[in-house]
Protein backbone atom coordinates (compact mmCIF):
# COMPACT_ATOMS: atom_id res chain seq x y z
CA UNK A 1 0.00 0.00 0.00
CA UNK A 2 1.41 3.31 -1.09
CA UNK A 3 1.55 6.26 1.36
CA UNK A 4 -0.94 8.02 -1.06
CA UNK A 5 -3.56 5.83 -0.18
CA UNK A 6 -3.24 6.37 3.72
CA UNK A 7 -2.04 9.62 3.87
CA UNK A 8 -4.48 12.39 5.49
CA UNK A 9 -4.81 15.41 2.88
CA UNK A 10 -6.82 17.69 4.74
CA UNK A 11 -3.96 18.81 6.96
CA UNK A 12 -4.28 22.52 8.04
CA UNK A 13 -0.88 24.55 8.29
CA UNK A 14 0.09 27.26 10.11
CA UNK A 15 3.25 30.41 9.19
CA UNK A 16 6.24 31.52 11.13
CA UNK A 17 4.58 34.62 12.35
CA UNK A 18 1.43 32.19 13.92
CA UNK A 19 1.18 31.97 17.38
CA UNK A 20 1.79 28.70 19.82
CA UNK A 21 -1.52 29.05 21.35
CA UNK A 22 -3.46 29.54 17.45
CA UNK A 23 -1.85 26.48 16.61
CA UNK A 24 -3.01 24.72 20.25
CA UNK A 25 -6.33 26.10 18.92
CA UNK A 26 -5.79 24.37 15.19
CA UNK A 27 -4.55 21.32 17.36
CA UNK A 28 -7.86 20.77 19.00
CA UNK A 29 -10.24 21.62 16.23
CA UNK A 30 -8.96 19.35 13.87
CA UNK A 31 -7.94 16.60 16.36
CA UNK A 32 -4.15 16.48 15.47
CA UNK A 33 -0.95 16.67 17.29
CA UNK A 34 1.26 18.67 14.89
CA UNK A 35 0.61 21.22 12.13
CA UNK A 36 3.08 22.06 9.61
CA UNK A 37 4.77 24.96 8.94
CA UNK A 38 4.88 26.87 5.53
CA UNK A 39 6.82 30.06 4.92
CA UNK A 40 5.06 31.52 1.20
CA UNK A 41 3.94 28.13 0.77
CA UNK A 42 7.86 25.82 1.45
CA UNK A 43 7.29 23.32 4.30
CA UNK A 44 9.83 24.91 6.98
CA UNK A 45 8.87 22.65 9.84
CA UNK A 46 6.14 21.18 11.76
CA UNK A 47 5.38 22.09 15.26
CA UNK A 48 3.98 19.17 18.02
CA UNK A 49 1.57 19.46 20.94
CA UNK A 50 4.82 17.71 22.48
CA UNK A 51 6.94 20.86 21.18
CA UNK A 52 4.50 23.48 22.47
CA UNK A 53 5.13 22.30 26.03
CA UNK A 54 8.58 21.63 26.13
CA UNK A 55 10.28 24.39 24.57
CA UNK A 56 7.19 27.10 25.52
CA UNK A 57 5.10 26.76 28.11
CA UNK A 58 8.11 24.79 30.71
CA UNK A 59 10.62 27.44 29.34
CA UNK A 60 8.17 29.75 30.83
CA UNK A 61 7.11 31.70 27.53
CA UNK A 62 3.91 32.95 26.65
CA UNK A 63 1.96 30.97 24.36
CA UNK A 64 0.02 33.91 23.28
CA UNK A 65 3.30 35.61 22.72
CA UNK A 66 5.54 33.46 20.98
CA UNK A 67 5.45 32.37 17.79
CA UNK A 68 6.02 29.29 15.53
CA UNK A 69 9.24 30.30 14.59
CA UNK A 70 10.59 30.91 18.14
CA UNK A 71 10.19 27.08 18.68
CA UNK A 72 10.89 25.20 15.36
CA UNK A 73 14.50 23.00 15.40
CA UNK A 74 16.53 24.04 13.22
CA UNK A 75 17.63 20.64 11.72
CA UNK A 76 16.68 18.64 8.21
CA UNK A 77 12.65 17.81 8.22
CA UNK A 78 12.07 14.76 7.31
CA UNK A 79 9.38 14.34 4.31
CA UNK A 80 8.33 11.57 2.21
CA UNK A 81 6.99 11.22 -1.25
CA UNK A 82 3.23 10.18 -1.41
CA UNK A 83 4.67 6.91 -4.24
CA UNK A 84 6.24 5.32 -1.07
CA UNK A 85 5.74 2.37 0.19
CA UNK A 86 3.49 2.41 3.77
CA UNK A 87 5.51 0.13 5.07
CA UNK A 88 9.06 2.21 4.01
CA UNK A 89 7.26 5.35 5.91
CA UNK A 90 7.04 3.02 9.12
CA UNK A 91 10.31 2.36 8.66
CA UNK A 92 11.62 5.45 8.15
CA UNK A 93 9.65 7.12 11.10
CA UNK A 94 11.24 4.46 12.97
CA UNK A 95 14.66 5.56 12.36
CA UNK A 96 14.44 8.79 12.94
CA UNK A 97 12.21 8.66 16.17
CA UNK A 98 9.27 10.34 14.46
CA UNK A 99 5.86 9.30 14.61
CA UNK A 100 4.39 11.55 12.16
CA UNK A 101 6.18 12.60 8.53
CA UNK A 102 5.16 15.51 6.08
CA UNK A 103 4.23 14.19 2.46
CA UNK A 104 5.94 16.37 -0.06
CA UNK A 105 5.32 16.16 -3.80
CA UNK A 106 7.15 18.04 -6.26
CA UNK A 107 8.26 19.96 -3.02
CA UNK A 108 4.54 20.79 -2.27
CA UNK A 109 2.90 19.68 0.86
CA UNK A 110 0.50 17.54 -0.11
CA UNK A 111 -0.51 15.29 3.45
CA UNK A 112 0.63 13.88 6.33
CA UNK A 113 1.19 10.67 7.27
CA UNK A 114 1.68 9.17 10.69
CA UNK A 115 1.69 6.36 12.51
CA UNK A 116 -1.66 5.84 13.30
CA UNK A 117 -2.91 6.27 9.34
CA UNK A 118 -0.48 3.04 9.13
CA UNK A 119 -1.86 0.81 11.95
CA UNK A 120 -5.83 1.74 10.87
CA UNK A 121 -5.73 1.81 7.32
CA UNK A 122 -1.95 0.19 6.09
CA UNK A 123 0.47 -2.21 7.72
CA UNK A 124 -0.33 -2.73 11.39
CA UNK A 125 2.32 -5.19 12.56
CA UNK A 126 4.59 -2.24 10.73
CA UNK A 127 3.27 0.43 12.27
CA UNK A 128 3.31 -1.43 15.47
CA UNK A 129 7.15 -2.22 15.46
CA UNK A 130 7.91 1.30 14.15
CA UNK A 131 6.33 2.81 17.37
CA UNK A 132 7.95 0.12 19.48
CA UNK A 133 11.17 1.60 17.86
CA UNK A 134 10.02 5.00 18.26
CA UNK A 135 9.30 5.10 22.12
CA UNK A 136 11.99 3.05 22.68
CA UNK A 137 14.48 5.55 20.99
CA UNK A 138 13.12 8.79 22.56
CA UNK A 139 13.14 7.02 25.98
CA UNK A 140 17.20 6.42 25.58
CA UNK A 141 17.66 9.88 24.40
CA UNK A 142 18.66 12.91 27.04
CA UNK A 143 16.83 15.33 24.92
CA UNK A 144 13.41 16.04 24.95
CA UNK A 145 11.72 14.41 22.22
CA UNK A 146 14.42 13.19 20.80
CA UNK A 147 14.98 15.75 18.59
CA UNK A 148 16.55 19.21 19.23
CA UNK A 149 18.87 20.69 22.04
CA UNK A 150 21.01 18.23 24.50
CA UNK A 151 19.68 19.37 28.40
CA UNK A 152 22.21 18.03 30.27
CA UNK A 153 20.36 17.69 34.15
CA UNK A 154 22.20 16.27 37.27
CA UNK A 155 20.19 12.67 37.95
CA UNK A 156 17.86 13.20 40.74
CA UNK A 157 17.70 9.85 43.31
CA UNK A 158 14.08 8.29 42.59
CA UNK A 159 13.64 6.55 46.12
CA UNK A 160 13.35 8.87 49.20
CA UNK A 161 16.25 8.66 51.67
CA UNK A 162 15.77 5.49 54.46
CA UNK A 163 15.24 7.82 56.96
CA UNK A 164 12.20 9.41 56.00
CA UNK A 165 10.06 10.60 58.99
CA UNK A 166 6.07 11.26 58.94
CA UNK A 167 3.19 9.49 58.28
CA UNK A 168 2.90 9.69 54.90
CA UNK A 169 7.02 8.52 54.95
CA UNK A 170 8.22 5.97 51.79
CA UNK A 171 4.20 6.78 49.90
CA UNK A 172 4.49 8.42 46.44
CA UNK A 173 2.08 10.56 45.12
CA UNK A 174 0.37 9.84 41.85
CA UNK A 175 -0.37 12.77 39.52
CA UNK A 176 -3.90 13.83 38.98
Amino acid sequence: MKVREIMTTDVVTATLDTTLDQIAGMMRDQDAGAIPILDDDELVGIITDRDIVVRCIAEGKDPSEASAEEVLLEEELETISPDVDAEEAAQLMASKLVRRLPVVEDEVLVGIISLGDISAKGDSEAAGEALEDVSQGVKKRPQDSGRGKKQEKPRQPKVAPARAQGKNAGKRRRAG
